[in-house]
């Protein structure tokens, strides 16, 4: 059994699950993060801890989530969290949510790195926190994804980039481009399939009034790629569903 990390009851609310009573993967990979945060937060390498101490603050690159079933709404579930490896511009953590039999949901994975908020840029990991302190060199069965085509579909979701999607950060957040690859899908596809591995590599960044499209493709009966772009086709992220047979 893995042990590798503190565990965070999370409670799933009714705003988690869609018309099917299916998590949201938006909503999944919020509980993670949030779980992540706290234990950053315990350790004193939190993000409120950088940006009151040093003006710096993390940024999500990849994301990645196994998935064997999801839970529904009012399920407890307890996300365990932990630190895996860490160097000077990179860091990885993982998870296990597990429902309240204590059986494994998913296991999930990211990559982060650290910027400075004035200049963009990115900042020596371990010579600005006490991170490495607590990497554990463990693994999850979730692997984190390499470079991810773009989709070339011709189908588009626009979207303008308003005051509800900028976070701290002074961009996007994370989740909202999860929110729109799943809005740019035809509803009844979703209903109809669980996600079985999502994964997510953010490349760029989306910024306030930004107008953005969404572009996904079939390339299997099991397999969707998406990609965020800029209407001038700057690209920010591209993501991968593997859809349960």
């Amino acid at each position: 059994m893995y042990m590798m990390g503190k565990r965070y009851e999370y409670i799933i609310p009714a705003h988690d699950v869609d018309g099917k009573m299916h998590f949201r993967m938006m909503a999944l990979e919020r509980a993670l993060l949030q779980a992540s945060g706290k234990d950053a937060d315990s350790h004193g390498f939190g993000t409120l801890n950088l940006i009151d101490g040093e003006g710096i603050s993390w940024v999500l690159l990849k994301f990645a989530a196994d998935i064997k079933s999801l839970p529904v709404e009012q399920d407890k579930v307890t996300i365990e969290t932990w630190v895996e490896g860490v160097n000077r511009l990179l860091t990885t953590r993982n998870f296990i949510m597990r429902n309240e039999a204590d059986e494994i949901l998913c296991t999930a994975t990211t990559e982060w790195a650290i910027i400075d908020l004035k200049t963009r840029r990115p900042v020596n990991v371990i010579r600005d926190t006490n991170i490495a302190d607590f990497a554990t060199g463990e693994t999850v069965s979730a692997e984190l994804p390499g470079k991810l085509p773009q989709a070339a579909g011709t189908d588009i979701y626009r979207h303008k980039v308003v005051y509800s999607d900028i976070d701290y950060n002074g961009h996007t957040n994370s989740m909202q481009y999860v929110q729109w690859i799943m809005d740019s899908y035809p509803v009844d596809k979703v209903y109809d399939r669980q996600v079985e591995r999502f994964e997510i590599v953010y490349s760029k960044e989306a910024v306030y009034g930004e107008d953005i499209e969404v572009h996904y493709e079939d390339i299997a009966d099991d397999m969707t790629l998406f990609s965020v772009n800029s209407a001038a086709g700057v690209n920010f992220v591209n993501a991968r569903i593997k859809w349960k047979a």
